[in-house]
């Protein structure tokens, strides 16, 4: 008797833990992403840009459909998240696994055996300096550090250019190149930066802030 009530509390976590299920089909969209400039070719998810973000508790599995509506390879990548015994949904290409070819599917199944704030990235032809990237926030249900309320400040950076034309600014003949010449804003959870909504804090009350770089240059580093 005293053997099966020390595994309760496991049988418990067993029978809350869920699947999260989120179904991508990874396409391009031209955008502008509301700043004063021309609209360029990006990369989404279900024509969408920014990508919704994702959020989910510790013990449960994230599940990844993936529809590659490209005409090159993708992959998603978990950033943060250690993998352990998943290692081949890490989604490196040529790595631990292969990307997925364009109007190909792939399931990624990921428990989530940790806690905290990640973020989900395009790993294949650096695909997350075009957009595709999102937050993944995985909550505590036990948390030890209660909170009356939080914030997500997602920052990264959109260029005007695309990391085709970039990379062929990098390669030029003598190193000379730099695509600075293109320089990029800053966006926040989506929106150019000079356009966030104010926060605001109220005496007696708790806070926690989720701050995560996305940005393909690390203008910004936490």
């Amino acid at each position: 008797m005293m053997r099966f009530i020390k595994y309760i509390p496991l049988l418990v976590s067993l029978v809350q833990a869920k699947h999260v299920v989120q179904d991508w089909d990874i396409t391009y969209v031209t955008t502008n992403r509301g700043l004063n400039q021309p609209p360029r070719r990006g990369v989404g998810v279900n024509n969408k840009l920014p990508i919704p973000v994702v959020r989910a508790e510790l013990g449960d599995t994230l599940i990844l459909n993936v529809r590659n509506s490209l005409d090159v390879p993708t992959s998603v990548h978990a950033h943060g998240i250690l993998q352990h015994g998943t290692n081949y949904y890490d989604g490196v290409p040529m790595v631990n696994g292969c990307g997925i070819a364009p109007g190909s599917n792939f399931t990624y199944e990921i428990p989530l055996q940790q806690s905290g704030t990640y973020w989900l990235h395009g790993h294949a032809a650096e695909q997350n300096f075009d957009g595709l990237q999102t937050p993944l926030i995985i909550t505590d249900p036990n948390d030890p550090y209660p909170v009356d309320e939080e914030y997500l400040f997602a920052v990264d950076d959109w260029w005007p250019i695309t990391i085709k034309e970039s990379l062929a600014i990098l390669q030029q003949p003598g190193g000379l190149g730099t695509p600075f010449v293109y320089p990029p804003q800053t966006l926040i959870n989506g929106v150019f930066g000079n356009l966030t909504k104010p926060v605001t804090f109220e005496p007696e009350k708790t806070y926690r802030i989720r701050l995560v770089s996305m940005m393909s240059l690390p203008l910004w580093e936490f």
